[in-house]
């Protein structure tokens, strides 16, 4: 008998150091990440460099969402544009066709399975696989937020989301958006879209809010638009964004409220 329980001790942590042996250390997913993305980025060369860059700030907030239980995953971001260190030199790349070319993988060290998050045709469905993989339950406004505010921050489908908090930061954001029109170097174009804004905006509420579902939670937000080409700001809209109860991602809508 004692042997026999010997026997299943030996066996058990055998079969536990296979498993930590089987994980994939921080190297290995780096190039599982690189091997993903290149095939997925049409605009690269054969051959063309390709920079890579871990982000462990976007990995303690998914940790946080998932209650800690997704602190071992790689998040990195991938981009054609950085510094190349090579043996005798430092080689910097440029790019000034692609407005945003920085792209997210996640890489899960226990299986190597990869997950185009940002950047890519799939990004979105990629996202909703890696959140299968977390078994979340979503079961508080509160934690319906977080997975929202985390879904902002990756933004698989490339889209202007970030939240305008109050009327101050919505008339900084526009003024921001108007810096870029060369043709209104006294500001007599946001003056007028400003003057607009407090008409239609001092009222709206710009609280972000969580209300529950039959699947889950739809969380809304305020964001402002892009103005358009040649023009100076945007419209407020009220982002509608549905997260399942087991943390995928729906429909993602705006709805607006007034144009200036």
């Amino acid at each position: 008998m004692k042997m026999k329980k010997l026997f299943l001790v030996i066996f058990a942590m055998s079969a536990l150091k296979v498993s930590a042996g089987a994980q994939v250390n921080e190297q290995a997913a780096r190039e599982k990440a690189l091997r993903a993305a290149r095939p997925h980025l049409g605009y690269l060369r054969p051959g063309q460099f390709l920079g890579i860059q871990r982000d462990e700030d976007l990995e303690q907030k998914l940790a946080a969402i998932a209650g800690g239980l997704a602190g071992s995953e790689f998040i990195y971001k991938v981009s054609p544009v950085g510094d190349e260190i090579k043996e005798r030199s430092v080689v910097h790349h440029i790019l000034t066709d692609i407005d945003d070319p920085v792209s997210l993988v996640a890489v899960n060290p226990l299986d190597g399975s990869t997950y185009l998050i940002h950047g890519f045709a799939e990004s979105k469905a990629d996202f909703n696989r890696l959140m299968g993989t977390l078994k979340l339950k979503i079961s508080r406004p509160d934690q319906a937020e977080a997975l929202a505010d985390f879904y902002r921050e990756v933004n698989p489908e490339r889209l202007p989301l970030t939240p305008t908090i109050g009327l101050l930061d919505l008339k900084q954001a526009a003024e921001r958006q108007c810096q870029d029109v060369p043709f209104d170097p006294k500001e007599k174009d946001f003056g007028a879209w400003w003057k607009q804004a407090l008409r239609l905006y001092s009222a709206a509420s710009f609280k972000q809010t969580a209300t529950h579902t039959d699947s889950g939670y739809a969380v809304e937000w305020m964001v402002l638009s892009s103005p358009g080409a040649g023009l100076c700001g945007g419209a407020a809209l009220r982002a509608r964004l549905e997260v399942g109860s087991e943390g995928q991602v729906g429909k993602l809508s705006f709805v607006p409220l007034a144009r200036p």
